[in-house]
Parts: C-alpha cells; sequence; structure tokens
C-alpha cells in the first residue's frame, strides 16, 4: 500500500519534531530505496513546500528524487473532475471562499491522486464534517472512500526507526 503524504506532514515534521539537523534519519527515510514503493507525494505539495525557503524546501526541490512526486494523470483529472461536483453540490454547506480556497489548493490534488489511485492519505488535518468555512482533507476523503491517516500512525506501521 502506498501513502500519499500531505504538505502538512513534512512542514509540521521539519519544524516541530524531526528538524534537519536533530533528525537527518527520518528525511533519508522517507526517500529510501526501501519506503520507495510506499511513501509518496504529489508534484503540488512539492510545489507548495517549495514556496518557502530552508532545509525542506531544499529537500523538497532536490534531495527528494523525481518519481517520490507524482504528477497528474488523465485518472486523477477525471477525479478532480468528481471532486470539484461534490465540493460544488447544491447538498454541500460550505462557504463559496472555502470552495474557492480548496479547489485551489494542494489539498483537492492529493485527494483527487488518492482517488484516481486508490492510495492512503496521510495529514495532520482533523475532521470537521460540520464546517462551512474549511474543507478538510479526512471529510473529502470519507465522502469517497479513501483512507486518510495520522503521520504518526502510519510512521509506526512502517517501521520508522531513528537510532
Amino acid at each position: 500500500m502506498t501513502y500519499l503524504f500531505d504538505s502538512n506532514t513534512f512542514m509540521e515534521a521539519a519544524r516541530l519534531y524531526y528538524s534537519f539537523e536533530l533528525a537527518p534519519g527520518f528525511w533519508e527515510w522517507l526517500v529510501s530505496h526501501q519506503m520507495r514503493a510506499q511513501i509518496a507525494s504529489i508534484e503540488a505539495v512539492r510545489d507548495e513546500i517549495g514556496k518557502g525557503t530552508g532545509d525542506l524546501a531544499d529537500w523538497a526541490a532536490g534531495t527528494a528524487p523525481d518519481d517520490f512526486w507524482r504528477p497528474p494523470t488523465k485518472a486523477t483529472l477525471d477525479a478532480a473532475q468528481e471532486l470539484s461536483r461534490w465540493a460544488t453540490g447544491p447538498d454541500r454547506d460550505f462557504k463559496q471562499a472555502a470552495v474557492d480556497q480548496f479547489l485551489a489548493s494542494c489539498d483537492y490534488w492529493l485527494i483527487a491522486e488518492a482517488m484516481a489511485s486508490g492510495l492512503r492519505v496521510v495529514t495532520r488535518e482533523v475532521s470537521a464534517p460540520g464546517s462551512k468555512k474549511s474543507i478538510k482533507i479526512p471529510d473529502a476523503c470519507m465522502s469517497f472512500g479513501v483512507s486518510c491517516e495520522q503521520p504518526f500512525a502510519v510512521y509506526q506501521r512502517l517501521g520508522l526507526r531513528l537510532t
């Protein structure tokens, strides 16, 4: 099973608990040969991370191999259309600003890729099904039967060991 990592997974890890200086093994593990078939992300996440500066932007732009970042495919584009119809549907109660923000985000493309490829999403976002001001990744995933998991559960399942 391949897990697609959301940008906040990388950003929080770099900022809060796995800085490049203190835990370089974490970043090496993410892109190691052993994990290549199990961990990935998408080009839109790389681009979002790349807007910043520092170690994480450098890692995304150069250290992480190009094939770690999945490009959109025809199936991704088809799934994105379905996801867009869901977000803008009359039975949704989202404010227009929430819909606009979601459709312009890498979250939208991450979920579409997961839908198209049958992958699991890894994010620090928390479900907020009653929210009208934002569309949360776990809620959109749930609507399409896409598994959405928290990072530390995935790290443990994949056998991360920082020694």
